[in-house]
């Protein structure tokens, strides 16, 4: 027992699968193992056939499902880029999944601009910051009050190049004016001229004043 938790404690999540290479045990014999080792808190059963031995979800929550990466809330916590404390780790995946205890997941089909990094000693995946932007442009989860570190800190070519590639004008228009009015920076890619005035802030009530240079109802102050 103490060699398969051994072997666990190597890897951030694994499956019943991964457990039965490694060992040469029958199935059966395995499952009474693991369900063994489960009821003793030696391991965390996650889901059906996925277990870890690490309790912090942040080091699991990436390899649950796959390709998926950490973002909004999570991904400004990761970055110190808020002094808010997540109660769940927030995904990004490319399927439309449950969540779980401790996870949250968010479906995407625009699975790009995310890659590895070290966190608690594995690779996790996470955002890069201009990809976390635009998650958080485009989802209703992060008060934009509280993006405005994260706005002067992306790279401007790339964080255009994105909102460009997902293609989502109300994304576009909030990314043009957060860049505008916190970096003085006029990006004429980001304009759009349809007709719409969607809301700056999804978190906030559709009202206030409407910008007509990016088409934009104001609902929030930024600076």
């Amino acid at each position: 027992m103490n060699g398969l938790r051994a072997w666990a404690e190597e890897r951030p999540l694994f499956t019943l699968n991964d457990a039965q290479r490694a060992t040469g045990m029958n199935r059966p014999s395995l499952r009474e193992k693991l369900s063994r080792m489960t009821r003793r808190g030696d391991l965390v059963r996650i889901e059906r056939g996925k277990y870890t031995v690490h309790l912090d979800p942040m080091i699991y929550a990436t390899y649950v499902e796959t390709p998926s990466y950490i973002s909004l809330w999570s991904g400004l916590r990761f970055y110190d880029l808020t002094t808010q404390q997540p109660t769940k780790v927030q995904v990004i995946a490319a399927t439309n999944r449950p969540d779980l205890a401790e996870v949250d997941f968010y479906y995407s089909d625009d699975m790009f601009g995310f890659g590895r990094e070290r966190y608690g000693g594995f690779d996790v995946f996470v955002a890069d910051e201009e990809k976390l932007l635009l998650d958080c442009l485009a989802r209703k989860q992060v008060p934009v009050s509280e993006l405005v570190a994260l706005v002067e800190v992306v790279d401007v070519d790339r964080a255009t190049d994105y909102a460009l590639r997902l293609g989502r004008n109300s994304v576009k228009k909030r990314l043009g004016y957060l860049l505008d009015v916190t970096r003085g920076t006029f990006v004429e890619d980001l304009k759009v001229g349809d007709r719409n005035y969607p809301r700056l802030d999804l978190t906030r009530p559709n009202e206030g004043e409407t910008d007509p240079r990016w088409r934009l109802t104001v609902n929030t102050d930024v600076v």
